[in-house]
């Protein structure tokens, strides 16, 4: 029985370090300037912490975006939501091909520290049924992932 509550406690511990929700009010004060001038028009923005990083949650243009900062303000990843026109163009014949019966959602430009650009892309089919796959700036195929 000690076990199972050390083990429980351990679990508990663990996903409170993973990503704790952060008032506004409490960024540090690179963070909230970098975010505020990269993105004026945003006032509604949902912030977590992970380690030393936050990950801002909001919509721009009425579209899903993140954008993940160091605690000095330095962009760690930015996660905007595109249009399925705008993507690579081998994107969406791998998806047909690869994901039969699945129509293309949702897609996202992730771009990292180094500038390096990935999409993700989320696809649906008639039954609800969900596929996704992460894909290289080219439109290279990467992995599949989970939804």
């Amino acid at each position: 029985m000690k076990k199972i509550i050390l083990m429980f406690l351990i679990s508990m511990t663990i996903g409170l370090v993973h990503a704790q929700t952060v008032s506004e009010n409490d960024l540090p004060e690179a963070v909230s300037k970098k975010f505020k001038k990269m993105y004026k028009t945003v006032t509604d923005a949902d912030w977590s912490q992970t380690g030393d990083n936050f990950k801002a949650t909001f919509e721009l243009n009425k579209l899903k975006n993140e954008i993940v900062m160091d605690e000095k303000g330095n962009i760690v990843e930015k996660k905007e939501a595109v249009a399925i026109a705008t993507l690579p163009q081998p994107i969406s014949p791998y998806m047909s091909k690869n994901h039969k019966g699945f129509k293309i959602k949702e897609a996202y430009k992730i771009t990292d520290d180094k500038k390096a650009v990935t999409y993700e892309v989320h696809s649906k089919n008639k039954a609800g049924d969900e596929a996704g796959a992460l894909f290289d700036g080219k439109g290279k195929f990467l992995s599949d992932v989970g939804q």
